[in-house]
């Protein structure tokens, strides 16, 4: 269950993040991820699970960032869930909240480069590391077309996209709040959008489109409105 809850989630993204474990996901209220609430102040000193962290219990490919505001996210290639944490000092429990993959109260304990995070159910071990630079290995000379150019939602559902003049998108889930970014090229109504779900691994996704006449957009058949702002 846990592998197929995060294989739908990447491919409702367009990415593929094979052989992952998340716990069994709740049901939230949509947000986008400008609404993550970021902390003035820092949790607490000397915290320690500020930083950058990889666990192949979930997946050797995703990266989870942990700042200092109490600010969390979850990446991979160009793929980001947003998300939150928090600090019991009391209790000395995390509470972490980033979207299909930690979201409970954990009791930490850190060695060296090491953090263990136990819930009641589950237990996972990270190690430090750093994130890789990410290029879109897209094909040079994208052609733009200005009809598509901004940014739309769709009427049916939370997905969201983005598309800037000089040739890179966003496409947002407003409900698993989360983001891909992607560069995309125009030719005969079709849009092809290129993400990476790793370093190495590049994704495509074709969709025909046509500008309709009362200044929305329809994405392979699907009707997307523009957003103002």
């Amino acid at each position: 269950m846990k592998k197929i809850i995060i294989a739908l989630l990447c491919l409702s993204f367009l990415l593929i993040l094979g052989g992952c474990k998340s716990e069994d996901a709740d049901s939230t209220a949509p947000a986008t991820p400008t609404d993550v609430a970021t902390k003035d102040e820092v949790l607490y000193e000397d915290n320690k699970i500020i930083g950058t962290w990889v666990c192949d219990d979930i997946n050797k490919e995703c990266y989870f960032i942990f700042d200092e505001k109490g600010d969390a996210y979850a990446k991979w290639g160009t793929c980001t869930v947003y998300g939150y944490y928090d600090y019991y000092d009391d209790e000395k429990l995390y509470d972490i909240d980033i979207p299909n993959f930690l979201y409970n109260e954990y009791s930490a304990t850190f060695s060296k480069d090491k953090m263990t995070l136990k819930s009641d159910e589950y237990e996972y071990t990270f190690k430090k590391a750093t994130m890789p630079k990410v290029e879109i290995k897209a094909p040079n000379n994208l052609t733009v077309d200005k009809a598509i150019v901004g940014d739309w939602q769709s009427v049916d559902n939370y997905e969201c996209y983005r598309f800037n003049e000089d040739g890179t998108a966003v496409i947002t889930d407003l409900y698993s709040d989360a983001t891909i970014d992607c560069k995309y090229g125009c030719k005969d109504g079709k849009v092809t959008i290129y993400s990476m779900s790793s370093p190495e691994n590049l994704n495509e996704k074709e969709l025909t489109y046509k500008a309709l006449d009362d200044g929305n957009l329809v994405l392979n058949d699907y009707t997307y409105e523009p957003v103002q702002n």
